[in-house]
């Protein structure tokens, strides 16, 4: 998988360019110069943005290659950024405690199974300072779990094409990844722990966590089971 993210990396702004509605959301999530813990962080470009915005960010990326990336923005634009090469299995050797900690963009269903999701909630209560937030948003896997196939919007631009797709495999869901430039195609397959809303709502409530929302986007619309997402905060 390594290899394939680092084919990825230079195409990954194009891919999963800054959110506005994502950033807005965040902002009104957490207090103004609050401590952020970004899990999975990708290239950077969501603690980037909350960085400007007044944050005080620790971006978590495992991905060398993307890791770069977040040094390269951070340093062009004269931001403080701490860049760590944590996963999210190794947030608890960061030894830090923040007033808010959000896992975005699906990353969190990369965790292999429910006792690695039940293992990474209870650290991440541990890791937030009191009245502090944890954010999760993922693919809504109730909806894709309707489907044989789910596939996602061709993205095409000038010099490459992606593709994704779920497929239930078991109890997991194959993601199956191409991108396809000018001289070659790059596949890559992983299997996706498909969390559910009312599994990650009891979990939290077991870790001690309370005052928990739920919405199916970043606009918090109500949560259904036709929701393209679940977006969940919930507060120590």
């Amino acid at each position: 998988m390594t290899k394939f993210y680092q084919v990825l990396t230079p195409y990954y702004d194009e891919i999963f360019p800054v959110n506005d509605k994502q950033i807005s959301f965040l902002s009104s999530c957490f207090p103004a110069a609050s401590t952020l813990l970004d899990v999975g962080a990708g290239t950077g470009n969501t603690a980037i943005a909350l960085t400007k915005a007044g944050y005080i960010l620790t971006a978590a990326e495992p991905e060398q290659s993307m890791t770069v990336k977040i040094k390269e923005k951070a340093n062009r634009d004269q931001l403080h950024i701490k860049v760590m090469p944590n996963s999210m299995q190794q947030i608890p050797q960061l030894n830090e405690t923040f007033d808010g900690i959000y896992c975005i963009g699906n990353t969190f269903a990369h965790l292999d199974n429910f006792n690695e999701i039940c293992t990474f909630l209870q650290a991440a209560y541990d890791m937030l300072n009191e009245q502090g937030k944890l954010v999760i948003q993922t693919v809504n896997f109730e909806n894709v779990l309707r489907h044989q196939k789910y596939s996602f919007p061709l993205i095409q631009k000038d010099t490459f094409t992606f593709t994704r797709k779920y497929e239930p495999l078991d109890h997991k869901i194959r993601f199956t990844t191409i991108l396809e430039d000018h001289s070659d195609t790059h596949s890559n397959a992983i299997l996706l722990y498909p969390v559910t809303k009312t599994q990650l709502q009891n979990e939290l409530m077991n870790c001690g966590f309370h005052s928990i929302s739920v919405y199916g986007d970043y606009g918090m619309s109500p949560y259904s089971i036709e929701s393209p997402a679940l977006v969940i905060i919930a507060s120590k």
